[in-house]
């Protein structure tokens, strides 16, 4: 592996680990302000975990497919993030955890999409399995 996959390597596991970041403080956020929790939404939020993780597991072998559909999602995510940090109306510092999610998100969005040491890392894993 030269250094230019190395780098790509070590950027998609702090990436993959900054989403995962997010994703468990928009499921605490959720749960925190209901006085119980409720165990349909406490399903979801697990799949939605799991799935989250499985396909983190997916870009990180190397599969364009799951490459693709980060990109959509984070571009959705990103777009729905944008248009709610400015039509909500509360004080910015309720707006960080938005701001933080654009951050992430478009990182990943970049590191994915347009990144050479993402690019070639995933032509090494490619080879590798």
């Amino acid at each position: 592996m030269n250094q230019l996959a190395k780098t790509g390597r070590i950027r998609t596991i702090l990436i993959s680990i900054s989403i995962l970041m997010v994703s468990l403080h928009t499921i605490y956020n959720y749960n925190s302000v209901f006085l119980y929790i409720e165990a349909k939404k406490a399903g979801q939020q697990i799949v939605r975990f799991v799935l989250t993780i499985g396909i983190l597991i997916m870009v990180y072998k190397g599969k364009n497919w799951a490459r693709i559909a980060l990109l959509v999602l984070f571009s959705v995510a990103d777009l729905l993030a944008l248009i709610s940090l400015f039509t909500i109306e509360n004080d910015i510092l309720l707006k960080t955890p938005i701001i933080v999610m654009i951050i992430v998100y478009s990182t990943a969005i970049y590191h994915l999409g347009f990144s050479k040491s993402f690019k070639a890392f995933a032509l090494h894993q490619k080879t590798k399995f």
